[in-house]
């Protein structure tokens, strides 16, 4: 059987004091915790869609996805490409569907310009 002092719940039940040390750690940690959500909702706000006229988009291939992006003069160069066979269909479709979205008409190469 366990003897407790006389006094003994009303010591238990009174909180204690944070130390100078617990505070700044407290602090630091919803210091950090504030900056760390900030980040997530700049990450969540600015990945959005490309902008009009360019092309973003990744295709299978052989060794994993391949990412093609570009604006101006470079997405025209990838959807021309696209049209003109310079892909396989199911990522032509792809590269063609984005340039869709981008407002790009599609063109076929002069030359056999592909994505580079």
């Amino acid at each position: 059987m366990l003897i407790l002092p006389a006094g003994h719940g009303r010591a238990v039940a009174r909180r204690r004091r944070l130390s100078a040390r617990e505070r700044l750690g407290l602090g630091a940690v919803g210091a950090l915790t504030a900056a760390l959500a900030a980040l997530v909702v700049i990450a969540l706000a600015s990945s959005g869609a490309p902008g009009r006229g360019c092309v973003q988009v990744t295709i299978a291939s052989s060794l994993g996805g391949q990412p093609l992006s570009g604006c101006g003069a470079r997405a025209r160069s990838i959807c021309a490409a696209a049209a003109g066979g310079a892909y396989a269909p199911a990522a032509a479709e792809a590269v063609l569907s984005a340039c869709r979205r981008a407002g790009l008409r599609e063109r076929p190469a002069a030359s056999g310009s592909a994505g580079r």
